[in-house]
């Protein structure tokens, strides 16, 4: 991470509660990432609307990636949109994920450059934990993702989150 001057930040384990990820699944869309996030300004309104009432402790948009309990790259979904509380009524037209785990690890990052810094966030905050001895739930409850403190993609330094699943 140092020749992308990528810098945590911060890093915790904690309590999320019983969530619900609500957004839009690029493996039902078969959009390439970059394409679904282009067009994030069309679904997100929704998505903003209903966190007022049903709002989760992430507030920031964000991505999650999950494998429906299955192994890696067997089914990879790649959702863009919000965490909400559990239960929260999915819009017409949406995916969600019923989050498996009420603990994760997160992690702050900043960074000089956007390109290249989410996957270095990735092996960091999954090395960490490791490190620790922290059980990542793989692949029965396994998830991450990636919170856009700063928005989604934009120009010099930048600050995000990066979420993991783990079991305390």
């Amino acid at each position: 991470m140092e020749n992308e001057k990528v810098t945590q930040e911060s890093f915790r384990y904690i309590s999320l509660g019983k969530l619900r990820f609500i957004g839009i699944d690029a493996l039902r869309t078969g959009e390439e990432w970059d394409a679904l996030w282009n067009r994030s300004n069309e679904f997100m309104p929704a998505l903003d609307a209903l966190a007022t009432e049903y709002g989760a402790k992430i507030t920031e948009t964000s991505s999650m990636m999950h494998h429906n309990g299955n192994e890696v790259d067997s089914e990879n979904h790649f959702l863009a949109g919000r965490f909400f509380k559990a239960e929260t009524p999915v819009p017409e037209g949406y995916d969600y994920y019923d989050v498996p785990t009420e603990h994760a690890a997160y992690a702050v990052y900043t960074t000089g450059k956007y390109d290249g810094a989410l996957g270095s966030a990735y092996y960091t905050t999954r090395d960490k934990i490791l490190s620790d001895g922290v059980v990542i739930p793989y692949p029965r409850a396994y998830w991450h993702a990636e919170v856009y403190t700063d928005g989604r993609p934009r120009e010099g330094n930048y600050r995000f989150g990066y979420l993991f699943s783990v079991e305390l």
